[in-house]
């Protein structure tokens, strides 16, 4: 049984996709290797007020999101990428995602030790 908490993510999502413990740590792994370079293109593109690449950036990282069950941060990318692929301004709350994805990027690391999902 598992001793963690997770507020930001479903590992359960991730464990039905995965079908075992070694694909859902591989799995996690891979999020982990790739999230972070796609999150720093995407803060680029907000810095940079570019539609295109924020649209871009965030559909992705979004999908990845989604495989985690990570609810909060598909919403809030959600916003992203329609007001990007919309050419309106960005939300209020453009930096809210990141907060988010900070604790997402945690609750991943923590989960591939978790024992309820192949951990030792």
């Amino acid at each position: 049984m598992s001793g963690a908490t997770y507020q930001a993510i479903d590992p359960a999502v991730l464990m039905v996709a995965a079908g075992d413990g070694a694909s859902f740590k591989m799995l996690s792994q891979t999020f982990l290797d790739h999230a972070e370079p796609i999150a720093g293109q995407l803060r680029q593109a907000l810095a940079d007020g570019q539609h295109a690449a924020i649209g871009r950036h965030s559909h992705a990282l979004k999908g990845m999101a989604g495989l985690i069950g990570a609810a909060t941060l598909i919403s809030q990318l959600q916003q992203l990428e329609t007001a990007a692929r919309l050419l309106q301004p960005m939300p209020a709350a453009t930096d809210a995602w990141m907060p988010s994805f900070e604790q997402v990027c945690r609750e991943v690391a923590l989960s591939l030790d978790d024992p309820a999902y192949g951990g030792a």
